[in-house]
């Protein structure tokens, strides 16, 4: 029986997935107050954000979300930077995870649904070290966003895996 061995590669991938984690673990460990983005100036630094999202309406948590309502241009453009930074995150976490084990998986439905799955859990647990963090709000829909943002990135993979595929496909026909 042949051993299983990591490629150059897909460490890297992996090393990125646990590099990203750590990352989010540190923010988690954060105050929202250590965090806040309003301190750092928006007006200043993100005046290009400010201005696309001033108008925007967004349904999120159960409840409306609007420059008028959270309290100004600059709440609103924090709120889209924050949620952002969960989708993000978790894409790039299931993306590198899934570049990284797929090889594992001999039933290849297997891998995306094991990746998913597992970094759901992941924000699940992410968001109760939130819950231990003072001045934080867990919260089921930063789940849901995490969960979205890492099959976004395990589905655009695929996808790219099967245009590669065609693409070989028809170059050696």
């Amino acid at each position: 029986m042949k051993k299983f061995r990591f490629t150059k590669n897909e460490e890297i991938y992996l090393l990125l997935a646990l590099f990203v984690l750590v990352l989010l673990f540190i923010s988690s460990s954060m105050t929202y107050h250590q965090q806040e983005m309003k301190s750092i100036s928006i007006n200043h630094h993100l005046s290009l954000v400010e201005k696309l999202v001033g108008n925007w309406n967004i349904y999120y948590g159960g409840k409306w979300h609007n420059a008028h309502l959270d309290g100004g241009v600059a709440s609103m453009t924090e709120f889209v930077i924050r949620k952002a930074a969960h989708f993000s995150s978790y894409f790039l976490v299931g993306l590198f995870a899934y570049l990284g084990l797929k090889r594992i998986f001999k039933i290849t439905w297997l891998g995306p649904l094991f990746v998913w799955l597992n970094v759901i859990g992941l924000a699940a647990f992410d968001e109760f070290h939130q819950f231990l963090t003072g001045d934080r709000t867990p919260s089921v829909h930063d789940i849901m966003l995490d969960g979205a943002g890492a099959l976004t990135g395990i589905l655009l993979c695929l996808i790219g895996q099967a245009v590669h595929t065609l693409i070989m496909k028809k170059k050696s026909s």
